[in-house]
């Protein structure tokens, strides 16, 4: 008797509480009776329960769509669906109609949403734009309008700022802002021929010309001369037209060795007149210098082991230095009126002092140290552990410094690029 008035009062307390509207708790006295005595009462008491519940939500999806908030409509019919879902052992019925419903309600927030980010790029504001071109995208990922809707919203900026720059004559930068809007719409024909407009606009000629000097290598003045060339190229730059004639270098070097002064300039503009530029680099080694330190060898003393007791033994530590101190000058001319655009003078100063050990025997058995005496020890004897590293160091490292070649092909370097980018912010 107790086992049956046991389930029998749990279901009374349990109907009480869904007569009362309390509908969570009622749930949850239902299941447990469910789950402790298996009663099909308290499965049916579920049922009923959470199904009025999921009707309450799908009613409150309908009632926000009909109300215009179909964000938030869209919100709950998803927990809707949801919560059906998660209660499949009750079979709950989902009312007719509610995917259509749903189906709906996207539609029509998708057309919403459409209209208005098709109006902020109209209205030029391409922010907002794209924050609704997002929410689109959310929605259909592979919808063709939304996909031109974005395409436009971000061409018309670029668009509108390119104008604008034409207006102001910035050549350059209405070239850079139509070649990406070209770079989204290759088919925009008007963005095309605008921005050939711009690109004849900013575009120039510029010839290299090397003022040589006597006192200094001619291969070493050719070698600089060609990688000043090749970073210009390397730059790439729309703008810039490198021209040359062959014979303008042999032309020049004649000028120059028939005139006991100073290259004059007049003579550099008429051979950039000559090679077919508007504007002119010319290009001077002041000074080329290579020093070399002689080599030293210096006596080190060591153990083969890391003890005072291991064998004492002597080491060969080398010194040797390289370096370059050199001066390079360019200068930016115009080749119709000899104006000066911008100069610099480069200074170059490169040095690299190596240091390298050597030994007869396994040089990686020793030990850095000091000794008195090598047959015999004495209190003053000691073995350098800490510098141990540093020494093996000297034995796996290089012999020897960067050659003079090594060493110039960085100076050719770091003068090529500094000119390269004076010509690539040279703006006429």
């Amino acid at each position: 008797m107790l086992s049956c008035n046991g389930p029998k009062k749990m279901m009374k307390e349990a109907k009480v509480y869904e007569d009362g509207g309390l509908r969570e708790k009622a749930f949850q006295a239902y299941s447990s009776i469910y789950d402790q005595h298996a009663k099909p009462e308290a499965l049916v008491g579920m049922k009923r329960i959470a199904q009025s519940i999921l009707i309450e939500k799908f009613q409150k999806a309908q009632m926000e769509c009909m109300r215009g908030n179909h964000e938030q409509a869209l919100i709950y019919y998803d927990e809707a669906f949801a919560y059906a879902n998660s209660k499949t052992n009750l079979s709950l019925e989902i009312p007719l109609s509610s995917e259509e419903q749903r189906s709906q309600c996207k539609s029509d927030y998708f057309n919403s949403l459409y209209t208005q980010a098709e109006q902020s790029v109209l209205d030029e504001n391409y922010e907002d734009a794209q924050r609704l071109i997002q929410k689109l995208r959310y929605l259909d990922r592979n919808n063709k309008k939304v996909e031109y809707l974005d395409l436009m919203s971000q061409i018309y900026p670029k668009y509108n700022a390119g104008v604008k720059a034409m207006e102001l004559e910035l050549w350059r930068d209405a070239y850079d802002y139509f070649n990406e809007v070209a770079k989204l719409d290759a088919d925009f024909k008007e963005v095309l021929k605008l921005r050939e407009q711009c690109l004849n606009k900013a575009k120039f000629t510029i010839a290299y010309v090397p003022i040589l000097k006597s006192e200094i290598d001619d291969a070493i003045e050719s070698s600089v001369s060609a990688f000043v060339k090749q970073k210009v190229l390397a730059l790439q730059s729309p703008f810039i037209e490198l021209v040359e004639r062959e014979s303008l270098e042999a032309m020049l070097q004649e000028q120059m060795n028939s005139m006991n002064a100073a290259f004059d300039q007049n003579d550099v503009i008429e051979a950039g007149k000559l090679a077919g530029a508007r504007y002119i680099i010319t290009g001077e080694l002041i000074m080329y210098e290579h020093k070399t330190a002689p080599q030293r060898g210096y006596e080190k003393k060591a153990y083969l082991g890391s003890n005072l007791d291991d064998k004492k033994v002597r080491y060969t530590e080398y010194h040797l230095g390289r370096g370059i101190d050199a001066s390079f000058r360019y200068k930016i001319l115009d080749a119709e009126t000899g104006k000066i655009y911008a100069a610099e003078v480069i200074p170059y100063i490169e040095r690299d002092n190596v240091v390298w050990s050597d030994f007869e025997g396994d040089y990686s058995r020793l030990y850095p140290g000091e000794w008195k005496w090598q047959l015999m020890n004495s209190k003053e004897d000691v073995v350098l552990i800490d510098q141990r590293d540093a020494l093996m160091s000297q034995f796996t490292g290089r012999k020897g410094p960067l050659s003079e070649l090594e060493m110039r092909m960085k100076m050719m370097e770091e003068i090529g690029a500094k000119v390269a980018i004076a010509v690539k912010n040279f703006k006429p």
